[in-house]
């Protein structure tokens, strides 16, 4: 739900810092404030400084600014779009609360708030990587995944304000056909009205309506619209206010687009039309910045997104910020919105209370972005090694939970254990990993597309009825190193292994998706198979093209 038109204080910009690797801040009062270095918010502090490259410990964050003094009487919440691992907050030196996982937003009520005068909020985040963690690892060089666990208040953070009586939760339903669902949550002792009104980009109102609430309500309707699709983006602002006596108590607003996305046995359907979604896995890394993308990057990356024929990618290996996913609304791009459950290991398939910490990932995830036209399917998790009978049990809780929460979309999971996954057919398509040529065959690879192609006609052959989609597939290239004829590493063999891939993958009707991996370079921990980088990317860090792009944007022209 974005509110965006209720009271807020920004507390972007620059912070006090301070790492507390013998973790005695609390026990030393620093909750009350403490002298530290500058640090830039949102960022992750991994490479703001050399001093905290490389820490993943406690370390804490302070604020002092002004709340103005119209906004007294009003209720106060502290929401930070992503931060973590573990946050601690304190305001004005009282706690109020905490939250687990760094990838989605939480809202803290503040009590104590000094209007028309300075206050303080002091943040207490633990980024100690530990087995029972989402994701999992034993530290930052011992990580159960491949990319750099950062640290750090990744994601906008602001204090906001409402009355009394709230809009608690917002949850849209629609199809390209005009049919619209709007189911409305209030904090509310009081009755009262809600009111609907859906904006046109250029301002007109297309409907309206208003219903008596007791706390849930919901309205079913057919609108005249233009739908959303991939070629027109077309965004409505849904204006959701509650009323009591007529008078305006809260208002939120929500973007959304009428469409229409299925998967059927012969592939994905996006308002009634067969389509091929080709495109990415990607990472929210950037140099300095850490986990959080710039603006103008992201705006970069959706233009490079267009221009390469790209109309999808997934969110690999967690939700992405709300800037993020603005975007690809704007654009229309296509999202496969991924939990943070990568490099699950059969001690988690086992253990009912990382279960229970999986599912309440997942709803807020769900809940943050479920009303988005560009999220049109759900991945529980990213290449779990579920090899166990009870990793299809785990999966299928995740999966059946994620339909409890919005049945509306299609959910998968990515796997690279291929036929040996006890849990495969359990998603809505099949969604697989492969490597071959570069893992294994390194250097061959017309043998590696010989072992692909086989391995999917093995698939399909036992799971006729759902599509596959090839959620990871590429080879290093690393940039500016060049060789006759292709070798590893070279951006000549990262080249010829995505073309090739593409093209005999491409051949197959049942492969209705290739996404490549990845996107553009990205930080992993320290290790003897990565040069600091893991360059899969046909973009550098910092977006600069190689070799396989111009070989890329001319293969995905021609998919359709």
């Amino acid at each position: 739900m974005v509110i965006g038109v209720r009271p807020r204080v920004e507390l972007s910009g620059f912070w006090r810092f301070k790492p507390d690797p013998g973790d005695v801040g609390e026990s030393s009062g620093w909750f009350r404030g403490f002298d530290g270095d500058l640090i830039y918010v949102p960022a992750s502090w991994n490479e703001q400084s050399p001093d905290w490259d490389g820490y993943g410990g406690v370390a804490w964050y302070q604020y002092d600014f002004h709340v103005p003094r119209e906004f007294s009487g009003l209720t106060a919440w502290l929401v930070f779009e992503g931060a973590g691992y573990l946050t601690r907050v304190w305001f004005n030196g009282l706690s109020i609360g905490g939250h687990e996982g760094s990838f989605t937003q939480f809202r803290l009520r503040v009590n104590g708030v000094r209007f028309g005068d300075w206050n303080r909020v002091v943040v207490k985040i633990d980024n100690t990587l530990k087995p029972d963690s989402i994701p999992p690892g034993e530290g930052m060089n011992s990580t159960y995944f491949d990319f750099y666990h950062y640290g750090g208040i990744h994601r906008p953070v602001y204090l906001e304000f409402t009355r009394e009586c709230f809009i608690s939760d917002l949850f849209v339903t629609t199809r390209h056909d005009g049919y619209l669902k709007v189911e409305v949550e209030s904090n509310c002792g009081k009755t009262h009205n809600i009111a609907l009104e859906l904006i046109d980009s250029g301002g007109s109102t297309v409907y309206s309506r208003v219903v008596e609430s007791r706390g849930l309500v919901a309205v079913e309707d057919r609108v005249k619209v233009e739908p959303w699709s991939i070629e027109h983006p077309v965004l409505y602002r849904l204006a959701v206010k509650l009323l009591i006596n007529g008078e305006e108590h809260d208002e939120v607003m929500e973007r959304i687009g009428f469409r229409t996305f299925e998967v059927r046995p012969s592939g994905f359907y996006l308002n009634g039309e067969s389509i091929f979604l080709k495109g990415f896995g990607r990472h929210e890394d950037f140099p300095i910045f850490g986990r959080s993308l710039p603006g103008p990057v992201l705006v970069r990356d959706f233009h490079e997104l267009k221009g390469i024929n790209a109309n999808s990618f997934r969110t690999s290996h967690y939700p992405y910020s709300n800037q993020h996913l603005d975007l690809a609304d704007e654009f229309g791009i296509l999202v496969i919105l991924e939990a943070p459950l990568v490099g699950l290991r059969e001690q988690h398939f086992k253990d009912q209370a990382y279960l229970a910490k999986a599912k309440a990932v997942i709803s807020e995830m769900v809940r943050q972005h479920r009303n988005r036209p560009s999220v049109v399917m759900y991945s529980v998790a990213n290449e779990p090694n579920s090899i166990v009978d009870e990793a299809r049990v785990f999966l299928g809780e995740l999966i059946s939970h994620i339909k409890s929460i919005d049945p509306t979309r299609p959910v998968i999971y990515t796997s690279h254990r291929h036929l040996e996954d006890k849990a495969l057919g359990l998603g809505d398509a099949i969604a697989l990993n492969t490597y071959f040529g570069w893992y294994s065959e390194t250097g061959d690879i017309e043998t590696g597309v010989a072992r692909v192609t086989k391995l999917v006609d093995e698939v399909h052959a036992r799971y006729p009825d759902k599509p596959i989609i090839i959620t990871e597939f590429g080879a290093e290239g690393y940039p500016g190193l060049h060789h006759d004829p292709p070798v590893a590493w070279s951006e000549e063999y990262q080249e010829l292994f995505i073309r090739r891939y593409i093209e005999e993958l491409s051949k197959k009707p049942y492969v209705r998706g290739l996404h490549i991996w990845n996107y553009a370079d990205f930080r992993t921990p320290q290790n003897t198979r990565r040069v600091i980088l893991n360059t899969k990317g046909v973009f550098t860090r910092d977006r600069r093209p190689k070799l396989a792009v111009r070989a890329i944007r001319e293969l995905f022209a021609g998919l359709r």
